[in-house]
């Protein structure tokens, strides 16, 4: 749909194109950033119990955009949806606990770690997130699967590589799903980073045999030309996060062959690992892969955190 069509709908009421434009308004994408006129027409959609304006609204109220951050609200929209009949809503809201069940306080309750090394700062923690969220975030990935790609400097694009052959997907940073936007929350208070450094999270998905090899997360030095844009907008991944979302395989271990360390999580646990220094270098023993898997599938939610603020565009 065109954005003068979507324009169109919206201001003859229809509650689809109300939020389509909203989303755009919040992205800046074929309108002007405007999170103020985001939240007017997300009102008014769901003010029609849309289910999927109430389930925007929810993101926005956690996230405090174009309005005071509120999890009761949040939790307040995401019902609303779920008494609509909406599946998606009603899977959050199961994974959450239910509205008397849903603690946004034990979600950004500091996390006990354990530090494993300190170039680079390898962090981990036990039952990061519960099994219920953990189901849920798989059961939305398997939904959208597609070959991963890594960044070539040379096109400024990803591309498909025989580095890494697994899948996965993508979802936005203004994703119309709490339980995701709960885990990001969870993140930055563990890595002490607010969520608008986080780059949009990633699930991975690794079948018997697929693998991620050795790789920085950070941009090569061999990288800096092709990626020039990218850094002077968004910095460095300074952090990467993952949640590790089942544990039912063998093998796919997180290797850090140039320590001679590797990692494994179960259901719930997480990894966090600082790409650069305390005085920002590169950290050249932060060489990682995923291992092989050797039976069964590995699922994981992947979170890189940048320097600088990313906008939800991206």
């Amino acid at each position: 749909m065109d954005i003068a069509t979507i324009r169109s709908n919206a201001a003859g009421g229809d509650a689809h194109a109300q939020t389509l434009l909203a989303r755009r308004h919040v992205i800046g994408r074929e309108v002007p950033y405007d999170p103020d006129e985001a939240v007017r027409l997300l009102a008014l959609a769901a003010a029609q119990e849309f289910p999927l304006a109430l389930l925007i609204s929810a993101t926005f109220s956690v996230l405090g955009i174009g309005r005071r951050q509120s999890f009761d609200d949040a939790i307040g929209f995401l019902a609303r949806a779920a008494a609509t009949g909406s599946e998606r809503a009603i899977g959050q809201l199961d994974a959450l606990g239910g509205v008397k069940g849903f603690d946004p306080d034990a979600w950004l309750a500091p996390a006990t770690s354990v530090q494993h090394a300190s170039a680079p700062r390898i962090f981990s923690t036990e039952k990061f997130i519960p099994r219920q969220a953990c189901a849920w975030l798989v059961s939305q990935a398997v939904l959208r699967l597609e070959p991963t790609r890594v960044k070539d400097a040379r096109l400024g694009a990803g591309v498909v590589s025989a580095v890494r052959s697994n899948t996965g997907c993508g979802f936005s940073k203004i994703e119309g799903d709490l339980v995701l936007q709960m885990t990001r929350l969870r993140l930055a208070a563990w890595t002490g980073i607010d969520p608008e450094f986080q780059e949009p999270p990633n699930i991975l998905h690794y079948e018997r045999g697929q693998q991620y090899r050795p790789h920085y997360d950070f941009v090569r030095v061999d990288e800096e030309l092709g990626l020039q844009g990218e850094l002077t907008s968004w910095g460095q991944r300074r952090v990467t996060a993952l949640v590790y979302l089942n544990e039912d395989y063998v093998g796919g271990e997180t290797e850090f062959p140039r320590l001679g360390w590797s990692y494994k999580g179960k259901t719930g646990d997480a990894l966090m690992f600082w790409n650069l220094s305390k005085a920002g270098e590169r950290e050249g023993l932060s060489l990682h892969a995923g291992a092989p898997v050797t039976h069964g599938t590995k699922v994981i939610l992947s979170q890189w955190i940048r320097e600088k603020v990313v906008p939800a565009a991206h």
